[in-house]
């Protein structure tokens, strides 16, 4: 079956994003995210750029990536990437769609969307709930983590970088071990994705801890390690890609990342977040994605917060290679 790609503009504005009414085709009436296919040289970006200004007269600023979405359709493969946008010039005029809709993120589904973008409605409901769950539940989440027993793994990290390397906290949290960097000497960047963790680490640690998501890394060669401890997890397989992808760009040659995922088979929303589980073989698969990545340790521990023992988590240090 022959694979088209293309690319769509989830284009937002505070509780909106803007959806588009196909006034052709097989699919007439029916509602996407626009944009379109991406030519020969171009990168997904600029693709996506050029599209809106064809479509709605409008310039955007690509803000960051979302998810990849591969569908089926009859006659075809759809390989879609999505990512978040914001209107940057002009005003979005149809230029090719019949209608078009401003639609609150609490109500996506009240049109009848593609099948794709179904899948791109759901990657968007997923990460939303996973940050609200971190919105509303900073408090009880940093009280329960901060004073979690990580010293094992953090001395295992650090016996592969140098005396006072700089390292990224990636998915800090309440800030506990990007204090206990900072304490020994380390120079540290701390990020999250949740502004009110952001806050509370932001106390604790005493530096300023920046809010963004995962996707949003965009650094080069800049980190002797990145510690990603139970963070990175709430991504889905898929997307984990491009975030390994970015990791790696960051990191300095020979630099080091630590990351830990849940051991298990599971893939999906667990407790209101979502959740990829990994064990030794499927990570180990997972992996040959990342030839410039190069796994030199794995261990698996015990949770070491109280009463959860029983929970089981695979602990991997990979060396840019």
């Amino acid at each position: 079956m022959k694979t088209i790609r293309v690319v769509a503009a989830i284009i937002y504005a505070g509780d909106r994003v803007f959806a588009t009414q196909r006034g052709y085709g097989d699919y007439k009436d029916w509602w996407e995210f626009p944009g379109g296919k991406v030519e020969n040289g171009e990168q997904p970006e600029e693709a996506l750029e050029r599209e809106i200004h064809e479509e709605l007269a409008a310039g955007i600023t690509v803000d960051r990536y979302l998810t990849t979405v591969e569908y089926d359709y009859p006659a075809f493969h759809l390989s879609m990437d999505c990512f978040w946008c914001s209107l940057a010039e002009g005003h979005l005029t149809l230029l090719e769609h019949e209608a078009a809709r401003w639609l609150p993120f609490d109500n996506l589904r009240q049109v009848k969307w593609l099948p794709a973008d179904v899948l791109v409605i759901e990657a968007i409901e997923k990460e939303r709930q996973t940050l609200l769950y971190y919105e509303q539940n900073a408090d009880i989440f940093a009280e329960g983590t901060v004073s979690a027993d990580m010293e094992d793994a953090r001395k295992r990290f650090l016996k592969y970088v140098s005396e006072g390397a700089y390292l990224l906290d990636f998915g800090c949290g309440s800030g506990r071990d990007t204090k206990a960097f900072l304490e020994s000497g380390y120079r540290t960047d701390a990020v999250d994705g949740s502004v009110e963790l952001c806050r509370k680490a932001s106390e604790f640690t005493g530096i300023p801890v920046k809010h963004m998501l995962f996707q949003e890394l965009s650094v080069s060669d800049q980190y002797d390690g990145i510690w990603a401890c139970a963070s990175i997890l709430h991504l889905p397989k898929k997307d984990l890609k491009f975030v390994f992808h970015k990791m790696s760009s960051a990191l300095k040659r020979s630099g080091v990342l630590y990351t830990s995922f849940k051991y298990g088979t599971f893939e999906g929303m667990r407790s209101g977040r979502y959740f990829s589980d990994f064990t030794e073989e499927t990570l180990a698969s997972f992996m040959k994605q990342f030839p410039d990545l190069e796994v030199f340790d794995s261990w698996i521990t015990q949770d070491v917060r109280p009463g959860r023992e029983e929970e089981r988590w695979l602990n991997i240090l990979a060396r840019r290679i």
